[in-house]
């Protein structure tokens, strides 16, 4: 045997006569769940759609640090409290997913343990579509909810809260949206022939009363976005080429206030696009916008390539932020406003401070990766 197979040999024999080493324990790890969200203010994105059951996401609105969820079924509608305290959502639990029957749900939960308080089978009506602003309303003293039906004749389910009942369907032909106004008593909504339809409600919820107005835009050659914002005691609309429409509801017909042309004098043919294309600071009666340049027929779903900051009352642009790739706006109504936008078209959730010295100039600080993110809130 040569000397480098008895060298092998032995060192072979002198580690098998070694005692074996004992495996270091493992501590085993524990999980739990937290009892509450962490305190701070939240950002509510929902992410929807036909692939399986959606998610209510929430975020921290300081950071975009992760904070819980709320699950419900297919195509989920959000709307939350004022104070931020109290969800609600829509959707659609189809027992065979693709046909067969459909049972439609609507659920109130509490925000800071995400347990769910009230389970109301409704109407099998409600729109099936991406989530959107003005397809589920509560009034303000959480008594009662709306919730926007097509099949495809629009209609509108009233639900009372208390009761877990539905208490009606409201017929609105042609329209679409709920608008509550401030004070409860009627709703109005945005239809297709360039009217608003204003419905009065009852002490229970129940129509007591429609009026239409006057023709307030011409939807042929500028249409409306759905979305509005409450501006004092007016909604706020925008066109497709960049027009606001002031519309006071205060009365039982929807009146136009004023328009405003904000992007007419501005080179580069900007106009809005998305889906919720703006959100309102009342602090500062400041407007921000997401808009694109070089507009055409069939854009006004294009995502940002900018933001506007934009002084209703001063009818002034007043700082154009980059900020590319937003389909839906959010803004916070913080005194230093912060805006909040998700990318429907791709993925993506964004946060950007602004500084009102610098005509509320607008900075990317955080962003993250979030798939099917489409319409949120920052209440």
């Amino acid at each position: 045997m040569d000397s480098y197979r008895k060298a092998t040999l032995v060192a072979l024999l002198a580690l098998a006569a070694q005692p074996a080493l004992a495996d270091e324990p493992i501590a085993p790890e524990t999980f739990t769940v937290e009892a509450a969200l962490k305190p701070g203010p939240n950002l509510f994105v929902a992410s929807s759609g036909w692939a399986g059951a959606g998610v209510i996401n929430i975020f921290s609105a300081a950071d975009l640090s992760y904070k819980g969820n709320y699950a419900n079924g297919f195509n989920g509608q959000m709307t939350i409290s004022a104070g931020g305290t109290v969800g609600y959502t829509a959707s659609a639990y189809p027992k065979r997913i693709m046909k067969g029957p459909i049972e439609a749900v609507l659920e109130r939960f509490d925000v800071s343990t995400l347990k769910t308080t009230r389970d109301i089978t409704i109407l099998p009506k409600f729109i099936l579509g991406q989530a959107a602003h003005g397809m589920l309303q509560v009034s303000a003293d959480g008594e009662r909810a709306y919730v926007q039906n097509a099949t495809p004749a629009t209609s509108v389910t009233v639900v009372n809260l208390k009761t877990g009942k539905v208490v009606s369907e409201i017929p609105i032909p042609g329209c679409w949206t709920i608008n509550l106004a401030k004070d409860g008593t009627r709703f109005t909504t945005l239809c297709g022939d360039g009217r608003f339809l204003t419905v009065r409600l009852g002490p229970d919820g129940r129509a007591t009363g429609q009026a239409y107005s006057e023709k307030i835009f011409d939807p042929e050659k500028d249409p409306l976005f759905t979305h509005a914002e409450r501006v004092g005691a007016d909604l706020v609309f925008v066109s497709f080429s960049g027009v606001f429409h002031r519309v006071s509801d205060a009365g039982d017909t929807a009146r136009l206030v004023s328009t405003y042309a904000f992007a007419k004098e501005i080179p580069g043919g900007w106009a809005p696009g998305g889906y919720e294309v703006m959100g309102y600071n009342a602090p500062n009666g400041i407007i921000f916008i997401a808009m694109h340049p070089g507009a055409r027929d069939g854009s006004h779903k294009n995502p940002s390539t900018e933001v506007w900051a934009v002084d209703l009352e001063r009818r002034t642009v007043l700082y154009r932020s980059m900020a590319p790739g937003l389909t839906h706006l959010a803004v916070s109504q913080d005194k230093v406003p912060v805006i909040f936008g998700t990318n429907s078209h791709g993925e993506g959730l964004f946060r950007y401070e602004t500084d009102p010295t610098a005509k509320f100039a607008a900075k990317l600080t955080h962003q993250v990766g979030l798939r099917n993110a489409s319409y949120l809130l920052a209440p």
